[in-house]
Protein backbone atom coordinates (compact mmCIF):
# COMPACT_ATOMS: atom_id res chain seq x y z
CA UNK A 1 0.00 0.00 0.00
CA UNK A 2 1.20 3.63 -0.70
CA UNK A 3 3.03 6.31 1.89
CA UNK A 4 -0.12 8.53 1.84
CA UNK A 5 -2.14 5.68 3.75
CA UNK A 6 -1.85 6.95 7.03
CA UNK A 7 -1.58 4.31 9.85
CA UNK A 8 -1.72 6.66 12.93
CA UNK A 9 -5.85 6.62 12.82
CA UNK A 10 -6.77 6.00 16.08
CA UNK A 11 -8.04 2.65 16.18
CA UNK A 12 -11.83 3.31 16.35
CA UNK A 13 -11.31 4.67 13.33
CA UNK A 14 -9.67 1.22 12.19
CA UNK A 15 -13.09 -0.44 12.20
CA UNK A 16 -14.89 2.03 10.17
CA UNK A 17 -16.67 0.69 7.15
CA UNK A 18 -17.30 2.15 3.68
CA UNK A 19 -19.81 0.66 1.16
CA UNK A 20 -21.14 1.66 -2.00
CA UNK A 21 -22.77 0.55 -4.81
CA UNK A 22 -20.69 0.57 -8.77
CA UNK A 23 -21.56 -0.74 -11.85
CA UNK A 24 -19.85 -4.08 -13.56
CA UNK A 25 -17.64 -1.96 -15.62
CA UNK A 26 -16.40 0.75 -13.07
CA UNK A 27 -15.41 -2.21 -10.94
CA UNK A 28 -13.67 -4.26 -13.77
CA UNK A 29 -11.64 -1.57 -14.39
CA UNK A 30 -10.96 -0.60 -10.54
CA UNK A 31 -9.73 -4.16 -10.76
CA UNK A 32 -7.74 -4.12 -13.57
CA UNK A 33 -5.69 -0.68 -12.22
CA UNK A 34 -5.02 -2.86 -8.73
CA UNK A 35 -3.79 -5.95 -10.60
CA UNK A 36 -1.27 -4.10 -12.80
CA UNK A 37 0.33 -2.44 -9.64
CA UNK A 38 0.04 -6.17 -7.50
CA UNK A 39 -2.58 -3.94 -4.69
CA UNK A 40 -6.00 -5.68 -3.92
CA UNK A 41 -9.02 -3.30 -4.62
CA UNK A 42 -9.92 -2.15 -1.46
CA UNK A 43 -5.98 -1.10 -1.55
CA UNK A 44 -6.30 0.68 -4.35
CA UNK A 45 -9.81 2.28 -3.59
CA UNK A 46 -8.69 3.21 -0.51
CA UNK A 47 -5.31 4.84 -1.71
CA UNK A 48 -6.89 6.52 -4.24
CA UNK A 49 -9.18 7.98 -1.77
CA UNK A 50 -6.99 8.83 0.40
CA UNK A 51 -5.03 10.83 -2.17
CA UNK A 52 -8.07 12.69 -2.97
CA UNK A 53 -9.03 13.73 0.18
CA UNK A 54 -5.28 14.75 1.03
CA UNK A 55 -5.29 16.85 -2.17
CA UNK A 56 -9.07 18.27 -1.44
CA UNK A 57 -7.80 19.61 2.06
CA UNK A 58 -4.78 21.04 0.82
CA UNK A 59 -6.44 23.04 -1.86
CA UNK A 60 -8.92 23.98 0.93
CA UNK A 61 -6.43 25.17 2.99
CA UNK A 62 -4.45 27.29 0.08
CA UNK A 63 -7.45 29.01 -0.53
CA UNK A 64 -8.28 30.00 3.37
CA UNK A 65 -4.83 31.20 3.18
CA UNK A 66 -5.07 33.46 -0.39
CA UNK A 67 -8.48 34.51 0.98
CA UNK A 68 -6.90 35.60 4.66
CA UNK A 69 -5.94 39.18 4.64
CA UNK A 70 -1.87 38.85 6.32
CA UNK A 71 -0.11 42.30 7.34
CA UNK A 72 3.15 40.33 5.84
CA UNK A 73 4.52 37.55 3.86
CA UNK A 74 6.49 36.15 6.81
CA UNK A 75 3.00 36.13 9.22
CA UNK A 76 0.71 33.62 6.53
CA UNK A 77 0.82 29.69 7.49
CA UNK A 78 1.95 27.26 4.59
CA UNK A 79 -1.10 25.77 3.07
CA UNK A 80 0.30 22.20 4.29
CA UNK A 81 1.28 22.79 7.81
CA UNK A 82 -3.14 24.08 7.65
CA UNK A 83 -3.30 20.90 6.25
CA UNK A 84 -1.49 18.92 8.68
CA UNK A 85 -3.69 20.88 12.31
CA UNK A 86 -6.60 20.08 10.20
CA UNK A 87 -5.62 16.17 10.16
CA UNK A 88 -4.75 16.33 13.90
Amino acid sequence: MPESVRHDLPASQADDHIAFRISAEQIRVIRKAAELIGWTVTDYVLSTALDRAERDLYEHAAALEAAAPSTSDTESADPYVALLLALT
